[in-house]
Parts: C-alpha cells; sequence; structure tokens
C-alpha cells in the first residue's frame, strides 16, 4: 500500500494529471456554453455533445488509471495498451455487460433508506409529543438518508475500483491467480464458459483454461 501511494505521487503523478486534463477542458468548455444554453439551440447541442464526451473520457480515464496502476505505463500507453488488450481477448462485451455500478448504486439507496428509517424512528421515540415533531423526524430522515448515500458511496467507489482492477489482471495474466487462488480462478472461468462462450473462445485462453465439466444431478 505505501509503495503505490510512494507511486502515485511521485512517478505516476504525471499521469493522473494528464488524464485529469482533458476532463478539466471539456467542464470548461461545458461552462462556458452554458449560459447560451437557454438562448440558443446550437449551444444545447454542443452542451450535450460534450457532455457525451466527458462521459467517454471519465470512463476510459477509469479503466487507464487502473492499467497504469498496475503496469506503470503512461496514460496513453495505458490508454492504447487497455484498449487492444480487451479488444484481442474480446472482453468488450463482458465490459459493457458488467452490472456493478448498478448493483452498488442499489446498494447505496438502500444505505440510504435504512440510515433514513433509523435516523427518523430514533427522532420519534425520544422527542416528546410536540408539534414540530413530525417536521423533526422528517429532516432528521432527510440529512440521514444523504449521509447514509454519501458514507456508502466512499466504500462503493473503492469496490468499484477493485473491480476494474480484476478485470484488468485476469485479462493480462489469469494463470497469476490460479498459482495463489486457484480456487477463484476455477469460479471465474466457470462463470466465464457459461455465460461467455464465444468471448472465451476468442480470448486465447481456450486451449489454456478448458471447459469444466457439467456433472449430471441425481
Amino acid at each position: 500500500m505505501s509503495n503505490s501511494i510512494k507511486r502515485a505521487f511521485t512517478r505516476n503523478l504525471g499521469t493522473i494529471c494528464f488524464g485529469s486534463l482533458f476532463q478539466a477542458i471539456i467542464k470548461a468548455l461545458r461552462f462556458f456554453t452554458g449560459d447560451g444554453r437557454k438562448k440558443s439551440i446550437i449551444a444545447c447541442i454542443i452542451d450535450y455533445i460534450l457532455q457525451i464526451i466527458e462521459k467517454l473520457i471519465g470512463y476510459l480515464n477509469d479503466w487507464a488509471f487502473t492499467f497504469a496502476a498496475l503496469t506503470g505505463e503512461g496514460f496513453v500507453q495505458a490508454s492504447r495498451s487497455f484498449i487492444n488488450l480487451f479488444k484481442q481477448r474480446g472482453w468488450t462485451a463482458i465490459i459493457n455487460d458488467s452490472i456493478v455500478g448498478t448493483t452498488l448504486m442499489f446498494i447505496n439507496l438502500g444505505i440510504g433508506i435504512i440510515s433514513a428509517a433509523a435516523g427518523g424512528s430514533i427522532i420519534y421515540i425520544t422527542m416528546i409529543q410536540s408539534p414540530e415533531k413530525h417536521i423533526a423526524v422528517i429532516c432528521v430522515s432527510l440529512i440521514s438518508f444523504v449521509i447514509g448515500i454519501f458514507m456508502s458511496s466512499i466504500i462503493t467507489t473503492l469496490l468499484t475500483s477493485c473491480v476494474r482492477t480484476v478485470f484488468v489482471c485476469f485479462a493480462l495474466n489469469p494463470a497469476a491467480l490460479g498459482a495463489t487462488h486457484p480456487e477463484h480462478l476455477e469460479k471465474l472461468t466457470k462463470v466465464w464458459h457459461k455465460f461467455y462462450p464465444e468471448e472465451f473462445t476468442t480470448s486465447g485462453y481456450a486451449n489454456q483454461f478448458k471447459e469444466p465439466p457439467v456433472y449430471s444431478q441425481c
């Protein structure tokens, strides 16, 4: 952990800054076109296009930063290596079908609702009966909801980065996972075989990792 933090603030600092520069430029352009959005339909179209570009750059940055952190490459080279690797391995469809982000979003929402219910219940039980009691319960519930989502999003953001790291590591060298955690490799290959048979065949690992046998249940 200490070596990763040290490298992030030294050798890979330029990679982080360079990747973030593109998003900063797009955000600045959107800011300048925002004033004329209500006056001109052209400005509205430009802002919409910039919004799409901003999301694409942000998506690419997330994966490029992960690849750069694992390999030590620069931002441009890491972006190219990441795209080429996942094209060769046939993992583009797998990334597009990833529901991790949606799942974590529902988790954040659920934690927010639980926090709101807990905060509102505490105020409702402990506060004496008064005309302001219901207002206080609503206010505390809303505040607890926001705090719950905020605190949960911190953890889920870390989990999202972990999932990206697993994607990249498994695409780079799945055999390394088998050397340390063979049971995890077996589970991943079984799921890969089951849900993405074509991608597994074109990935280049079909000969290395044979399809697990299917046992009939008695």
